[in-house]
């Protein structure tokens, strides 16, 4: 009677997809372990600049008011100027158009600081998308730890870069 011979091991395909999904797991994992603070200062600057052109398209959908981005030590909100303490409610949703860094859809941003160089910390927008003053840029300043970037809108057209 013959004995069956076992194999005790992995054959090399075993071992070259074992392999592949390590890779692909560590692939998946190494953006989790870069720089947090550059994250934090990106995902900021995409939810101001959208926040920013949101307030330009109420301002010229809305040719009798003048629309503004109020920046606080929270983060912003956009408000009429007749009343900028108070912010605007979506005209869908009905909700505040506020955002608090480090909740919500800012919870990544806990740790950043958002400063303009512009009067009362108001980007104020008129009926076309410019500035209200457009006799001075605006920059707006996102700093996280060691890690900046400068929001500098256009005071002629209300463009950002």
């Amino acid at each position: 009677m013959k004995q069956v011979q076992r194999h005790l091991g992995f054959t090399l395909i075993e071992l070259v997809l074992s392999l592949a999904i390590l890779a692909m797991l560590a692939a998946l994992a190494a953006p989790l372990f870069g720089n947090n603070e550059s994250l934090q200062v990106d995902v900021t600057r995409r939810l101001l600049t959208s926040d920013l052109e949101y307030a330009q398209i109420i301002a010229i959908s809305h040719p009798e008011d003048e629309i503004a981005v109020v920046i606080d030590s929270n983060g912003w909100h956009i408000a009429n100027t007749n009343a900028p303490e108070t912010p605007l409610l979506d005209s869908v949703t009905q909700e505040a158009l506020v955002l608090e860094l480090g909740e919500g859809a800012a919870s990544s941003a806990d740790n950043v600081v958002v400063m303009t160089n512009s009067e009362n910390s108001m980007i104020i927008f008129d009926q076309n998308g410019g500035l209200i003053d457009f006799s001075q840029p605006v920059d707006i300043t996102i700093t996280s730890g060691e890690t900046s970037t400068v929001v500098p809108v256009s005071p002629m057209t209300g463009s950002i870069q």
